[in-house]
């Protein structure tokens, strides 16, 4: 039976420090380092705590969401880059759409080398300036309003990327994590040293609410970077679609290049 690290990854990083937390509280009560009891101070303390992480839950999670489409939108423009390529090949039996498509997939290659290994999208962005080399020959077999079109998706790519990068580097409103961490930190004091009537009853109220931020920090933090793959992540953006379309114009250039290499 395996484990679903997408699912329960955050909550077996969280497990181990709600274990130490109620380790705390228990010697806590037994040196009587208890300084009071719960009150409407502690109950503020808690509900700002909680405002907070859910702010900052809501906006990650609206970028996550436009994030995780953004893959399927580059292959999307890829792809329909190609469908046009394809079709004036076969209106015009002059044109080879072979360098095109080598540009196509050096593009997602590019791409998918930026995310998978965390380096920077220089060679993403070449990759979609060189397009324009392809898109030359092209110009001479079709319309203008359709090399218009193409440029719009090549824009539309580039746009993506640039998106992607600006995601991947950056922290959604990085001020309000100090914030976000000073309120979880004070809220988790503040339930280890709040005492109550009845210690096993504590042990487990405090020790749901403590795994509760904790596991909420960790998943934001997760959210505010989809596009992280190595192994530090849960929530990481399916990067499949990309590897298909890659597969599948690679496919599609060997299938064009076998006539030439038999003759």
């Amino acid at each position: 039976m395996t484990i679903n690290l997408g699912r329960w990854g955050i909550l077996l990083k969280v497990l181990p420090l709600t274990a130490l937390f109620c380790l705390a509280k228990w010697i806590t009560h037994l040196m009587q380092w208890e300084i009071g009891k719960f009150d409407s101070q502690m109950g503020s303390l808690l509900a700002a705590a909680t405002f907070i992480l859910a702010f900052m839950l809501s906006g990650t999670l609206n970028d996550y969401r436009a994030s995780e489409d953004m893959p399927n939108q580059i292959a999307n423009a890829v792809e329909t880059i190609q469908d046009t390529n394809l079709f004036i090949a076969a209106r015009k039996p002059n044109y080879d759409p072979s360098p095109l498509t080598a540009e196509l997939i050096e593009i997602l290659k590019s791409v998918l080398l930026c995310l998978e290994q965390d380096k920077p999208f220089v060679r993403a962005e070449n990759a979609i300036t060189q397009l324009n080399r392809s898109l030359v020959p092209l110009s001479e077999f079709c319309e203008p309003p359709l090399i218009t079109r193409l440029q719009a998706e090549q824009a539309k790519i580039r746009l993506l990327v640039a998106r992607i990068e600006s995601i991947r580097d950056t922290d959604f409103l990085a001020p309000a994590y100090a914030l976000l961490q000073i309120l979880v930190v004070a809220s988790s004091l503040a339930l280890l040293m709040t005492r109550a009537d009845d210690l096993y009853m504590s042990l487990i109220v405090s020790g749901l609410l403590f795994s509760s931020f904790i596991y909420l920090l960790l998943l934001i933090y997760d959210l505010d970077n989809p596009f992280e793959y190595h192994g530090k992540s849960s929530v990481d953006v399916d990067l499949s679609v990309l590897k298909r379309s890659r597969d599948q114009l690679n496919m599609r250039l060997l299938e064009s290049s076998e006539p030439q290499t038999s003759i």
